[in-house]
């Protein structure tokens, strides 16, 4: 028996193919969600989730402020999104990790149940506060006094970051109507040709120009 023969049996054994009446309407029900699964990845731009742009995280609108915030931070230039917010213990673990906060936001963005301010869950804080220490250490530990001073790994982290450090990296105001769009191109909601410059500014511009190389 072939292997389509024992593949087609169990279809059958287990009612999984309708009868024969209905194959067609089931046909073209199981392609429309296929087309309707593909037509959603499109727009959602998922395979960008899999990189480490931070331009990904602005698929949705909502995270504009976030984004705004981070591009305007010291941060920007030594850390980006992923590198606070997903696990680096291990590659299964980031990604499934993603995976599972990017199922929640887009379901949280799709029903439009999004806060006017976002705030980090408790799994989120605990990754973030990780990262922190990841990147920070040096400055968090002090060898000299670890060596006199009980418990001074767990003294100098047993409180969030933030706590202190309040304005790193996306500052205090977070809201969504709080901090506007700024004119640096945003790739998933801005045109391939967008410009700093504005068209009727760079019109007169090369007209003056023009005048100047005729004199």
């Amino acid at each position: 028996m072939s292997k389509f023969q024992s593949f087609k049996k169990f279809l059958f054994r287990y009612s999984l193919v309708p009868p024969r009446k209905w194959r067609p309407y089931a046909t073209v029900l199981v392609a429309i969600i296929f087309g309707l699964g593909i037509y959603v990845l499109r727009i959602s731009n998922a395979v960008s989730y899999l990189s480490d742009d931070p331009q990904a995280c602005v698929n949705c609108h909502i995270m504009t402020p976030q984004y705004i915030t981070w591009t305007n931070s010291s941060h920007r230039e030594v850390a980006h999104c992923n590198d606070c917010h997903v696990p680096h213990n291990n590659v299964f673990n980031k990604y499934f990790f993603k995976a599972k906060d990017g199922l929640y936001h887009a379901s949280i963005f799709t029903i439009r149940a999004e806060p006017e301010v976002i705030k980090a869950l408790e799994p989120s804080i605990a990754v973030i506060q990780s990262n922190c220490i990841r990147c920070h250490e040096p400055q968090v530990t002090d060898a000299k006094m670890a060596s006199f001073v009980d418990d001074h790994h767990a003294k100098r982290t047993d409180r969030i970051c933030w706590e202190c450090h309040r304005e790193v990296p996306h500052g205090r105001t977070k809201s969504l109507s709080a901090v506007g769009h700024q004119i640096e191109p945003i790739k998933a909601h801005a045109p391939s040709d967008i410009s700093v410059i504005p068209k009727w500014l760079k019109e007169s511009m090369d007209k003056k120009e023009n005048q100047a190389s005729i004199k």
